[in-house]
């Protein structure tokens, strides 16, 4: 895999209209800059979720997301949580860098012992501002679920 040198995540105002268009988001913020202007913002902004793009954008040195040492065959998405300083703007230039991380493990009734990975990630923008904190809670079941 090729990395991006330097690191950073752009965002850029096609790649939001791509990305809204792929979820099939028609907000006018998202597409057209005059109405986000007229809206009193200084360009398009993205949606919530843009920040999955980041999967795309990995480091050398194993950031950029995963699974967390977790079996895929057997791993759950258990959630996920946004909190927002701000919108993400296009011209940001976002990195991301490790929260907190916490493990535990609960007994299931038909998957048996149930892994819970929650992760957090910061995302900054170019001035090191924090634009935006993702939560993620992953679940790794004990063994095939039974019906």
């Amino acid at each position: 895999m090729a990395y991006i040198n330097p690191p950073g995540i752009p965002v850029e105002r096609g790649k939001i209209h791509e990305f809204a268009n792929a979820i099939l988001d028609d907000d006018p913020l998202y597409h057209d800059a005059d109405l986000a202007k007229a809206a009193g913002l200084p360009g398009v902004v993205a949606p919530p979720t843009f920040t999955s793009v980041a999967a795309h954008f990995a480091s050398p040195d194993g950031g950029g997301g995963g699974l967390a040492g977790l079996d895929i065959k057997r791993a759950l998405h258990g959630g996920q949580e946004f909190i927002f300083e701000r919108p993400i703007m296009a011209g940001d230039i976002l990195t991301s860098e490790p929260g907190a991380t916490r493990q535990y493990e609960k007994e299931g009734r038909r998957g048996g012992k149930l892994k819970f990975v929650e992760t957090e990630s910061v995302y900054r923008d170019q001035k090191g501002e924090v634009v935006v904190r993702i939560k993620n809670t992953l679940i790794e079941t004990g063994q095939v679920v039974e019906a």
